[in-house]
């Protein structure tokens, strides 16, 4: 059995607490009193972020208004603002919750760990970069999508003490955020797995992003190491960087496809590195330099990565298929931005076909400021060998306007309005649909299994 994460005494010695604590063991912490299970710490946040941080997500009602549900559930102590009235297990009081609670804790938990920590962002792919480096033997890495301003300090507070390697991905909200989270994390190395247009509304510019991507070095010890794509400049970090992509330190020598499969062949520094990934696709490439990249850079061995890259498969919304009916649906709406659909459709285009057509059913990309309607035009030059497009939302009636003759399907204005079957009708045995948009066109509404639900009703 595993020992345990912290326990009640060390955590509130950590936080500064005075009076006297158990021992008792800590086996998992969280915000959530869903997720609270026998052996956890409750971390109770306020509704409304502190810290002037930002969320999409704040809450009408307190963390410390569930303090019952939590300890009926298992928990054996609480981080708390206040004293709650009928509560019997341990409270830990501090001033804020979030910064004096739970970021003071991940900076305890950091302060322990003396093993390399990978520290990654971007414009696209974080997530998945993140799984590939977790499959280094022995790696604790952020879970989900936990990269900001409560999810980094969270991955801090449960990674464990005996493991090779900490992977910590961190996303934005706000400018800034990514020096936060980086000085939080205190990477020792520190990956931008891409620049790209996303955010555009927030940051004004590309040259804007590429900075707040490039800030995550500000968490950097003299000593770290950056990480970098081929072409991205980073003026402000002074120390070391290794690359990947065309011509840099890490790149791909060759591929072969062979059936969803690709095996690659890489340069690792001077060492050519075989390896394969299930799937296959341009931008999954990518990611995998990008992990490799950084094992190097941490003075780990990349091949020890190599091996078990294969067994990284999709995680959900973000590329899972399934076949209904003879039609395979490739589910990617978890998110979408111009670099993220671009990959989509390469991927889609990749495809081995022996039968059927190429679709993709696309939604709005949001959040790209005065440009968007650009960006969704400029999605044409990406559609050789697709068969049909059919857009949802106003900003997709761009692209719809200026697609080549017979490749539209059709435009609907509205995802919370437009019907899977609607869809589903439009889809012939042998075909291939991938689904791609930003998260509130397809992931929030859910249309994916509705598409699947329809198909299965049709077949």
């Amino acid at each position: 059995m595993s020992a345990p994460i912290w326990t009640v005494a060390e955590v509130a010695r950590a936080l500064g607490a005075t009076g006297s604590f158990p021992d008792t063991e800590i086996d998992f912490v969280t915000q959530d009193s869903r997720l609270v299970k026998p052996g956890s710490l409750f971390v109770a946040l306020s509704g409304t972020p502190s810290g002037g941080f930002i969320s999409a997500f704040a809450s009408a009602r307190d963390g410390w208004e569930f303090a019952d549900k939590a300890e009926a559930s298992g928990a054996v102590a609480m981080i708390v603002p206040h004293e709650i009235a009928g509560i019997r297990i341990p409270q830990i009081v501090v001033k804020d919750t979030l910064i004096d609670g739970l970021w003071g804790l991940a900076r305890a938990a950091r302060a322990r760990f003396h093993g390399p920590v990978i520290g990654l962002t971007g414009s696209a792919g974080k997530t998945s970069t993140k799984e590939f480096l977790a499959a280094y033997p022995n790696a604790y890495a952020s879970p989900s999508s936990f990269n900001n301003f409560w999810g980094v300090p969270l991955t801090l507070c449960n990674a464990r003490p005996d493991a090779s390697l900490w992977v910590v991905e961190m996303g934005m909200n706000q400018t800034g955020e990514i020096a936060r989270l980086s000085e939080l994390t205190r990477p020792t190395v520190a990956l931008v797995v891409n620049v790209q247009p996303v955010h555009l509304e927030k940051l004004g510019s590309l040259e804007a992003i590429r900075r707040e991507k490039v800030s995550i070095a500000l968490g950097l010890p003299e000593d770290g190491v950056l990480v970098l794509p081929a072409g991205i400049k980073a003026s402000e970090w002074k120390g070391k960087v290794v690359r990947f992509g065309e011509h840099a330190e890490v790149h791909e020598v060759a591929h072969a496809p062979h059936g969803e499969s690709w095996q690659i062949v890489a340069m690792i520094g001077k060492k050519e590195i075989a390896f394969s990934l299930t799937p296959g696709a341009p931008h999954r490439v990518q990611n995998a330099l990008a992990a490799l990249a950084s094992i190097r850079a941490a003075n780990l061995d990349p091949a020890m990565l190599a091996i078990k890259l294969d067994r990284v498969g999709i995680m959900t919304g973000r590329g899972v298929e399934q076949a209904v009916g003879g039609i395979t649906v490739i589910d990617d709406s978890f998110n979408g931005n111009p670099a993220s659909v671009a990959a989509a459709l390469q991927s889609l285009q990749a495809r081995h076909m022996t039968g059927g057509r190429r679709i993709a059913v696309l939604g709005d990309m949001l959040e790209l400021g005065d440009d968007a309607p650009s960006y969704h035009t400029g999605l044409t030059k990406h559609l050789d060998g697709i068969d049909g497009v059919y857009c949802v939302g106003p900003l997709m009636r761009h692209l719809y306007d200026v697609l080549p003759s017979g490749k539209g399907l059709g435009w609907h204005d509205d995802p919370a309005t437009l019907k899977p079957g609607e869809v589903a009708s439009l889809l012939q045995a042998g075909d291939v649909v991938v689904v791609k948009g930003s998260k509130k066109m397809f992931w929030v509404n859910k249309f994916v299994p509705g598409l699947v639900a329809a198909l299965q009703a049709k077949a």
